[in-house]
């Protein structure tokens, strides 16, 4: 998920669109198509980022073996996923904030999970959080929001990292981007670590 002050949106966007027209990409930001075409393209993206002090990440890296389907989850993939989206989303929920969230739209058998997903939150604010509101929650199409894309471009960094794939273009990447934060992207941070937060799962769930 990227984290961007609704005050900044409308500059981040901007921004993005700066950048994508000065390298002539006029395709969508994607992770699975970073090859030997565009690599300054995809540095600059990664240069964008950890420059920006307004654009923030986080994710959840979860070993799907570890997942007992069966037990907690109805043998329900999908269900799964979005359980693991509210772990992800809910701790960076904080107290006098009021949040937009936009979802990449993946299509879904269950037609209600993103209004499920706010209601999950919603209940968590309601117990743990003071004067926090989550005043939109909907999914969107990637390809008409580049931030979206930036999310899950960094998201599909991350999980080539976890997985340990192959492949040197986007290693190249991952490389690129560890060195500038200074640690591995595979590691849990602490929670208030802002930039490029990552919660490695290891729970019963």
């Amino acid at each position: 998920a990227l984290f961007v002050p609704r005050s900044f949106v409308d500059k981040a966007r901007r921004e993005m669109s700066k950048l994508f027209d000065s390298h002539k990409f006029f395709q969508e930001l994607k992770w699975n198509k970073v090859g030997d075409k565009y690599t300054r393209f995809y540095k600059d993206v990664i240069d964008y980022f950890i420059k920006s002090s307004s654009v923030n990440f986080r994710c959840i890296i979860v070993d799907k073996k570890n997942v007992q389907y069966e037990v907690f989850h109805d043998n329900d993939k999908e269900l799964a996923f979005f359980k693991f989206y509210y772990l992800m989303l809910r701790s960076r929920l904080n107290d006098n904030n009021e949040y937009y969230i936009f979802l990449d739209k993946k299509p879904t058998r269950d037609k209600n999970r993103a209004r499920s997903l706010k209601s999950f939150l919603d209940s968590y604010i309601l117990l743990h959080r003071n004067n926090c509101n989550i005043t939109h929650l909907q999914a969107y199409p990637s390809n008409e929001n580049r931030l979206i894309q930036l999310a899950d471009f960094f998201t599909g960094l991350v999980a080539f990292a976890s997985n340990k794939s192959k492949g040197k273009h986007k290693l190249h990447m991952v490389t690129n981007l560890e060195s500038k934060l200074g640690r591995k992207v595979t590691t849990s941070t602490v929670l208030s670590e802002a930039k490029f937060n990552i919660f490695v799962w290891d729970g019963n769930l």
